[in-house]
């Protein structure tokens, strides 16, 4: 339980700070809009990191703050090492993205882009790894998040699809870019047994020779 604990508290704490966001805009509507992103205007640039802290309302918030919740603690769990790189790669990145990609003109605020990378990362590194637990963890995230993958395609109205898509592309290029550093500590390690220099006798060896 100890272990678990500190990742248990820095993604509680990261999650809510959307949630401290909120109720600061809520007081000073004005900032929603410095808050938002804007593809490709300029004047707009700080909307890269601070966009995921802005909601629109409170169903937006808590919808989002769980998830990110759960993906931050698993980030956290299983990739501590490299936790602070990916989270950057992955916040930073997303927002650039949607900067470059998305419609000129359109305000564009929430977590969600966030949320769609670290489960794009997830997903991603869970299969490169070379560890049957993170690949098990990358099959029940498909099983029970997979129809999150709709949320990339522009078929609902006031859903930030580029966004969703922004995210998730951040997040299988952090997965690749890091997987060779994830991968040390991530691989399986292969049994004593398995190694061709174990001295150790092989306990089926006099089996055929008794009978």
């Amino acid at each position: 339980m100890q272990v678990l604990l500190r990742p248990f508290l820095i993604a509680l704490l990261l999650a809510l700070l959307p949630v401290l966001a909120f109720v600061f805009i809520q007081n000073h509507n004005e900032f929603t809009f410095v808050f938002g992103l804007i593809p490709g205007d300029t004047h707009h640039l700080q909307g890269i990191v601070l966009m995921p802290l802005a909601h629109g309302d409170a169903n937006h918030l808590w919808g989002n703050t769980l998830q990110l919740f759960l993906c931050l603690f698993l980030i956290f769990i299983h990739f501590r090492h490299l936790s602070k790189y990916i989270l950057f790669f992955i916040w930073v990145g997303s927002g650039t993205l949607l900067w470059f990609m998305g419609k000129h003109g359109s305000l564009h605020i929430g977590s969600s882009g966030v949320i769609y990378g670290l489960f794009g990362f997830l997903i991603s590194a869970g299969i490169m790894a070379g560890n049957r637990r993170l690949r098990l963890l990358s099959f029940m995230l498909l099983m029970y998040y997979g129809s999150m993958i709709w949320g990339v395609f522009p078929w609902q109205e006031k859903i930030s699809w580029e966004g969703h898509l922004a995210g998730l592309t951040s997040g299988v290029i952090t997965a690749f870019i890091l997987r060779n550093s994830y991968r040390v500590f991530t691989g399986d390690i292969k049994p004593s047994w398995f190694n061709d220099s174990d001295s150790r006798e092989d306990p089926y060896a006099g089996f055929d020779k008794s009978r």
